[in-house]
């Protein structure tokens, strides 16, 4: 496995840093990593998991998204939307170099960029993985917001969140998206892992996604997982279901041959 520290360059010009996990023979495909809110590209969990991705012949791209740099000042001005151009911004680093099966796996509010990314139906991608994904962003933020209402922030202001200061805007964009919408234009097979325990996203997210994806889909639910997963045993079992999940539908329809 090669291994090498990349930039990436968003459409603001921003730099994203990268690392590129490679196989030694051809690449099957890429797979992309969207890290969680306060998290990067070096989560404990894709690190882990890096090898068997790419033992399975895939290529690894993990990225920090723009916020990360400048944290936590950054998330001032923090916005769901503005990491999905990131997310474009890594997909095209990947399709220059010639990968064009495409995979995301999207952790906690990765999970939500990576399902925004994936209802626009994009032509390269074959498969989407969401762990511990807040689908529904409506009641996520009832919960982070300690169901205040949200309309009445000071559009300037900030509400702290495990301690960074977030910007209010970042609480009406969310309301404003349909994630149901969303998640019912999503054309390629997706598997939902969740931990039962989760104290931060609320495991009914599951149930949610059963409900509203219209593709074939995968619900992994860990009896006694928490948030964050990454207990061996969490670990053990995403090398057991994301690698095979990727491979098997490597070669599946595209997001265009399913509309």
């Amino acid at each position: 496995m090669k291994i090498e520290e990349i930039e990436i360059h968003n459409d603001r010009g921003d730099r994203l840093g990268g690392r590129l996990y490679s196989p030694g023979a051809t690449p099957r495909g890429g797979v992309i990593f969207c890290h969680g809110l306060f998290s990067s590209k070096d989560a404990y969990k894709i690190v882990n998991l890096a090898a068997d991705i790419v033992r399975s012949e895939f290529t690894l791209l993990t990225f920090d998204f723009s916020f990360i740099s400048g944290m936590p000042e950054s998330f001032r001005e923090f916005s769901i939307m503005r990491e999905v151009q990131d997310l474009q911004s890594a997909v095209s680093y990947l399709l220059e170099r010639g990968l064009t099966h495409l995979h995301l796996i999207g952790s906690s509010m990765g999970g939500v960029i990576s399902l925004l990314y994936a209802a626009s139906r994009p032509e390269p991608l074959r498969s989407l993985t969401l762990i511990a994904t807040p689908a529904d962003l409506a009641g996520l933020i009832g919960r982070l917001s300690g169901g205040i209402d949200v309309s009445g922030l000071s559009e300037g202001g900030t509400t702290v969140i495990d301690g960074v200061p977030i910007g209010n805007g970042f609480f009406r964009e969310a309301l404003g998206l349909d994630m149901d919408a969303a998640v019912r234009s999503v054309a390629v097979p997706t598997l939902v892992i969740h931990g039962a325990r989760d104290g931060v996203v609320d495991v009914n997210n599951t149930e949610f996604l059963r409900n509203a994806l219209t593709v074939e889909r995968s619900i992994v639910l860990i009896p006694d997982g928490d948030h964050n997963l990454t207990r061996d045993g969490d670990l053990r079992l995403f090398k057991a279901e994301i690698p095979a999940w990727i491979a098997s539908h490597n070669h599946g329809c595209i997001g265009a041959e399913r509309r």
